[in-house]
């Protein structure tokens, strides 16, 4: 009994002190302002899409993965965001990727992120939509996403 009593007694004394190690990591998250909600954008009908994603504490797109419905290869692709506050929204797009040869791009895939402008963060925005912004296919063909239909799209996921 005092063994089992001993035992919960030590595991009350390490709980209690994580917990202020733990939210003391979460505060500085918590404290920043009003949080930004970090989403991507649902491209139904589009070629390609984003259906997973990974975002950072700095508001950064960490990683995602993508699904191709077209089935053709992708050879490169683009990523672009929307950064909106209020009903100001500010687009912007990441450099032109090559995907490595050995990666199947014909069904699901993934890839890693890319910085987003710094001016449209320091803005504190309400929002940032992420987004496939533009594609090239193994075939030489390209395809781009509607500037204003992923804007107005991102305008409407974040009221």
């Amino acid at each position: 009994m005092k063994r089992s009593l001993a035992c919960s007694f030590c595991l009350f004394v390490i709980l209690a002190t994580q917990y202020p190690l733990i939210s003391a990591c979460l505060t500085p998250l918590q404290n920043n302002g009003p949080g930004t909600l970090m989403l991507f954008a649902r491209q139904a009908e589009d070629p390609v899409h984003i259906v997973q994603a990974s975002f950072g504490a700095d508001n950064m797109l960490i990683d995602a993965r993508l699904e191709n419905k077209s089935k053709t290869k992708v050879q490169a692709y683009r990523l672009g965001w929307v950064a909106v506050k209020k009903q100001d929204a500010r687009m912007g797009k990441g450099e032109l990727v090559n995907v490595p040869e050995n990666v199947d791009t014909t069904a699901a895939f993934d890839i890693l992120g890319q910085g987003n402008a710094k001016e449209d963060l320091s803005k504190h925005p309400t929002g940032i939509v992420f987004y496939i912004a533009e594609l090239q296919f193994h075939d030489g063909t390209r395809w781009e996403a509607d500037p204003k239909k992923m804007k107005k799209e991102a305008v409407e996921m974040l009221k």
